[in-house]
C-alpha cells in the first residue's frame, strides 16, 4: 500500500464519500455535520400531565431533567420511591437509577404501559353552533306530503350531561383488524350515537363541564356502565356478523383448494395401488392408505378452520363526560284548517335537530302525511 493510500480519508478507502455539510460564510467544503435527534414537544406534556393526574410530585433538576416523587400506586408498580426522568437525546450518560424518557425507551415504555392500563377520564363542553338551528327547523330531517312547515321557534339553550366512551375493537384470527369506536349515551342512558372514529366529530370543545358543578351518583354511574356494556355487546355481535360474511368467503375458499389437493392424492393413490396389486391383502392396504390420507385431509381442514375462526376484544381506553347544550324546538304543520304543534330536540353543538314524533303513533317520523284530516306517518297513515 502506497503512503498516498494509507493517509486518504476514510470514506475514499471504502469508496463511500463521506457526507459533508458546508457552512455558509465558511471556507472549503465545510464540516461533517450530523443533525441532532430530538423528542416531539407534545410528549414531555404528555408525561407531566398524566403524572400530575396520578399523583405525582415533579421537580425540575439540572439540565432539564424531573425528579419525580412517585404516588403509592405507582411505587408499588416500580418498587420506588422516586425516578430521576432524562430528555436529552443527546446526553452521553444517565445519572445513577434514572430513566431516559422517550416513547421508544425502556422508560418511555414503563410510562405508556401504566398510563394505558386503566380508562382515561376527561370532562369536556361542547360549544354551541351558531346558528343553534336553521331557519328551516324539522324542514331538514323531516319531508311531508300535503302539509306546509309554519316559522321555527327555538327555545333556551340548557345543557345535559352526556358520557362518550372510547374503545378500539380487535379482531383476531384469519385477518387481524382493529377499528376505534366512540359510543355517546345520554342522560338515561340510551345510545344516541355510534362512529368507527377515535372521538366525536363534526363539533367543537373546550375543557371542563360548563354549569355542571355536582358529581355524578354511584347509582347513575353503575347504570350507565351497565347500558354501556350492552350497547358494546349488542355493537359487536353485529360486527361479528359482517366479519363472519367477509372471513367465510376466505376460509371457504381455502377449504375448497385444500379439498382439491387431497381429493387429487386419492385419486392418484387409488390408481397406483390398482396398478400394483390384485389380490386382498393388498387391497387392505390400499383401505389403510386412503384412510391416512382422509385423517391427514380433516387434521389440515380443522387447523384452516381453527385459524379462520373470529376471536374478537373490545377494550375501552378513554371516557368523556361532556356538558352537552340542547334545546327544545317547536314548529307548527299547516294544511287548511288543520294546526298541529310538534316539538322536538336540537343538538345545538351541531344545529342538527331530532327527528319529530308522528302525532297519531309517536313514533320518530322522516316523513309526515295529511290522513283524513289528521297528521300521520307513512307507516300510520291508511
Amino acid at each position: 500500500m502506497s503512503p498516498t493510500a494509507a493517509r486518504a480519508p476514510r470514506g475514499q478507502r471504502t469508496g463511500r464519500p463521506a457526507a459533508r455539510v458546508t457552512v455558509p460564510g465558511g471556507a472549503g467544503t465545510g464540516q461533517l455535520l450530523t443533525p441532532p435527534p430530538c423528542l416531539p414537544p407534545e410528549w414531555r406534556e404528555f408525561v407531566g400531565r398524566w403524572l400530575a393526574a396520578e399523583g405525582c410530585e415533579v421537580k425540575g433538576a439540572a439540565r432539564g431533567d424531573w425528579e419525580v416523587e412517585l404516588s403509592a400506586g405507582l411505587r408499588r408498580r416500580w418498587r420506588r420511591q422516586r425516578v430521576r426522568l432524562v430528555f436529552d437525546p443527546l446526553r452521553q450518560t444517565l445519572p445513577r437509577g434514572a430513566w431516559y424518557t422517550a416513547p421508544g425507551s425502556g422508560g418511555g415504555r414503563r410510562l405508556l404501559e401504566a398510563a394505558i392500563e386503566g380508562p382515561v377520564l376527561t370532562r369536556r363542553t361542547a360549544l354551541a353552533h351558531v346558528p343553534g338551528v336553521s331557519e328551516e327547523g324539522l324542514a331538514t330531517v323531516c319531508r311531508v306530503r300535503g302539509l306546509s312547515w309554519g316559522p321555527a321557534r327555538l327555545g333556551p339553550v340548557r345543557y345535559e350531561r352526556r358520557v362518550s366512551f372510547h374503545a378500539v375493537a380487535t379482531r383476531w384470527g384469519g385477518l387481524p383488524w382493529q377499528e376505534p369506536w366512540v359510543v355517546l349515551i345520554g342522560p338515561t342512558g340510551e345510545m344516541l350515537e355510534w362512529h368507527s372514529e377515535p372521538d366525536v366529530s363534526e363539533m367543537r370543545s373546550r375543557d371542563g363541564l360548563y354549569q355542571m358543578e355536582e358529581e355524578l351518583e354511584p347509582a347513575r354511574r353503575a347504570h350507565w356502565m351497565e347500558r354501556t356494556r350492552a350497547h358494546f355487546e349488542r355493537l359487536l355481535a353485529e360486527r361479528e356478523q359482517e366479519w363472519e360474511q367477509q372471513m367465510g368467503r376466505l376460509r371457504d375458499a381455502e377449504l375448497e383448494r385444500l379439498g382439491a389437493f387431497f381429493t387429487a392424492r386419492l385419486d392418484e393413490e387409488q390408481e397406483r395401488l390398482r396398478r400394483r396389486v390384485s389380490n386382498g391383502d393388498e387391497v387392505e392396504l390400499e383401505q389403510g392408505d386412503s384412510t391416512t390420507i382422509k385423517l391427514e385431509w380433516d387434521r389440515r381442514a380443522a387447523e384452516v378452520r381453527g385459524r379462520w375462526a373470529i376471536r374478537t376484544e373490545v377494550r375501552v381506553w378513554g371516557l368523556s363526560e361532556w356538558a352537552w347544550p340542547v334545546a327544545d324546538l317547536e314548529q307548527e304543520l299547516r294544511a287548511g284548517a288543520v294546526r298541529v304543534r310538534l316539538k322536538s330536540l336540537v343538538d345545538v353543538a351541531r344545529g342538527v335537530p331530532a327527528l319529530p314524533r308522528c302525532p297519531t303513533c309517536g313514533a320518530p317520523a322522516e316523513m309526515l302525511v295529511r290522513a283524513r284530516g289528521a297528521v300521520a306517518c307513512v307507516r300510520c297513515a291508511p
